[in-house]
């Protein structure tokens, strides 16, 4: 009966009883008035019926007590019900109840955003479609070793990862708690309580990885190690892909790449080797050269092509690596710039590089910029010591001869003078000879001093290249003549007009014609030409002589190194200086040989350079 009848069922009944007595009253006045025999069984009749609604009103009462104290319950269980169901609903972990079966009863709102899944679409399914698939079984087991402990409720995944799947495939760590409860007619339910610790986990991915690389990074201060460090540890925690851009001490930028698959890592090195970056112009990675803040470009579509894509060449080889997003951040180090970090993400994750991403990487580039930076001053400290001891050596070996000479003729002109002029001449001669070897050693000496502190000047003028040929060719006419070496000059007049420093022109010229003809066969040819190329204005110079094994062509522009060291003939410095001087310029040099058939050394001057 409900609570509402039940009390005016009571309302009626005590005014029932109310009314029995009233009656019972009345009679009892009129039997004693009228004085006759009371009729007592009318009376009894009447204390019957008033106690017989007496005793309804109690029982009834103690029934109204029970319907109350129930409802109450009721009332309670509700308000529990909707407090428990509000919890649910604003839960941002994740809270599914199972069976005994280990069927989904319960999904609330925290799982429904968590998984992907609507609570329709998940209760009625077992809990193992929320898990990976190597995940399954061993879950199974672990339900059923709980169910079996006395444990009332228990962490999940204590000694070991704990992974979600979501409805679209994709899996996320997680922590996860169980408990079991016992319901009336011997039901045992369990509740499981899930969080996505994503973002959590990153952060202790992020911190774990800039402790391991800052430390991975100083191990090392060769700076060819280094970038190699800094281009590993990007690829693939970062990135899929990366490139390092890297200041040379002449102003040249030098990039290379790294990718996590061999077909992204060519067309990377492609990209790298054949389109260079202009350090002047607009792009990301010439902003990030300059210490601008980092850049992030969201696809390579073709309005980004049109702008920094260049050749059609290079902008096939930017669309082949189909790239989702691309981040590029300088490399500083205090106010100075020592290069820049480009990474490239070709996934699908449209915040690979979101504000906490972008924190990490940030690091990491302060990081690697101090690392590169170190071993940029162990290698200047370690070149300079280098630099001082060969020069020693040069001052006290090379120095020595020339010295010598002039000394014994000195002394031979001074104690006992020769009585003929022509020996007299000769020693006079030696003289001079001794002495220009002095002036051309201090002065190579001073050039690599100047290159060494990036004071190498370069005074740029409209010059003639036939014109600079012919010049150095003057200079060496004596050695020339004196070997009967067959010089040919095919330079044309109608070469476009260089910007360049002359005088080091020539000195670079002169000095790579010398060699050839110091290493020619007497009375060989030596040839000088000079061509309009895809490198630009490119000079030749090919000589017959003893040519340069494979294996020593790429320490031939070191300093202090020669092909076959002989006294008198050179100090080992005029490779250097050349090569020096012709990066300086913008341009590159390079040398072909042949053992045995000769050698040609070549330069080349942009067309950056060329007409202004």
């Amino acid at each position: 009966m409900p609570l509402s009848a039940a009390r005016s069922v009571k309302v009626a009944l005590r005014a029932a009883g109310l009314v029995a007595l009233v009656v019972f009253a009345m009679a009892l006045s009129d039997a004693l008035r009228v004085g006759g025999a009371l009729p007592w069984t009318r009376v009894v009749a009447l204390a019957s019926v008033v106690g017989a609604i007496a005793f309804s009103i109690r029982r009834h009462r103690d029934a109204v007590r029970v319907l109350e104290f129930q409802h109450e319950r009721d009332v309670q269980a509700r308000e529990a019900a909707a407090k428990f169901a509000g919890i649910m609903a604003i839960a941002a972990d994740a809270i599914v109840v199972i069976d005994s079966s280990h069927r989904i009863m319960h999904f609330n709102h925290g799982a429904e955003s968590i998984f992907g899944y609507s609570a329709a679409e998940a209760e009625g399914q077992p809990l193992s479609r929320l898990l990976p698939d190597r995940f399954r079984e061993v879950h199974g087991h672990h339900v059923a070793e709980f169910d079996q402990s006395p444990d009332t409720a228990r962490r999940m995944g204590h000694r070991r990862a704990v992974s979600g799947l979501r409805k679209d495939g994709t899996e996320f760590p997680a922590e996860a708690a169980i408990s079991k409860l016992d319901l009336p007619g011997l039901r045992r339910i369990y509740t499981v309580v899930l969080r996505d610790i994503t973002d959590r986990k990153r952060i202790e991915d992020a911190d774990r990885f800039l402790s391991n690389t800052s430390t991975g990074l100083t191990r090392t201060l060769d700076p060819v190690a280094v970038a190699e460090a800094i281009r590993s540890a990007a690829v693939p925690t970062l990135a899929d892909a990366c490139f390092v851009d890297l200041l040379a001490d002449s102003g040249a930028v030098v990039r290379t790449a790294h990718a996590a698959d061999a077909r992204t890592l060519s067309t990377l090195r492609t990209l790298a080797e054949e389109h260079p970056v202009n350090r002047n112009g607009d792009s990301p990675f010439a902003k990030a050269l300059r210490g601008e803040h980092p850049d992030i470009v969201t696809g390579i579509d073709e309005a980004w092509l049109d702008s920094y894509g260049g050749t059609q060449d290079a902008r096939d080889l930017w669309s082949a690596l189909d790239l989702t997003a691309m981040l590029t951040v300088p490399l500083v180090v205090g106010d100075r710039v020592v290069g820049g970090l480009t990474l490239l993400d070709r996934g699908k994750r449209a915040d690979r590089f979101d504000s906490d991403m972008r924190r990490v990487i940030e690091e990491f580039a302060r990081s690697a910029a101090m690392a590169l930076d170190n071993a940029r001053l162990y290698t200047t400290a370690r070149r300079a010591t280098n630099a001082r001891d060969e020069v020693l050596s040069v001052v006290s070996h090379d120095l020595r001869n020339p010295i010598g000479a002039i000394a014994m003729c000195a002394r031979m002109l001074r104690d006992s003078p020769p009585a003929s002029e022509d020996e007299r001449q000769r020693m006079l001669q030696a003289i001079t000879d001794a002495t220009a070897w002095m002036q051309r050693l201090i002065r190579d000496l001073l050039d690599v001093t100047s290159i060494d502190a990036g004071h190498l000047s370069l005074d740029r003028q409209p010059s003639s290249l036939s014109s600079l040929v012919m010049t150095a060719a003057g200079m060496l006419s004596s050695a020339v003549e004196e070997r009967a070496i067959d010089l040919q000059i095919a330079v044309a007049d109608s070469l476009p007009t260089l910007m360049v420093d002359d005088r080091r022109i020539v000195q670079v010229i002169a000095n790579l014609l010398g060699n050839a003809i110091k290493f020619s066969e007497q009375g060989s040819r030596v040839t000088i030409s000079a061509a309009l190329t895809a490198d630009g204005v490119v000079t030749t110079v090919k000589d017959a002589g003893i040519g340069i094994e494979p294996d020593v062509q790429a320490r031939i522009f070191n300093r202090f190194w020669q092909v076959k060291p002989t006294p008198g003939r050179g100090n080992g410095l005029g490779l250097a200086i050349a090569h020096a001087i012709v990066h300086a310029h913008g341009g590159r040099i390079w040398v072909e040989s042949d053992p045995g058939r000769g050698s040609t050394f070549a330069f080349s001057l942009p067309y950056a350079e060329a007409n202004n």
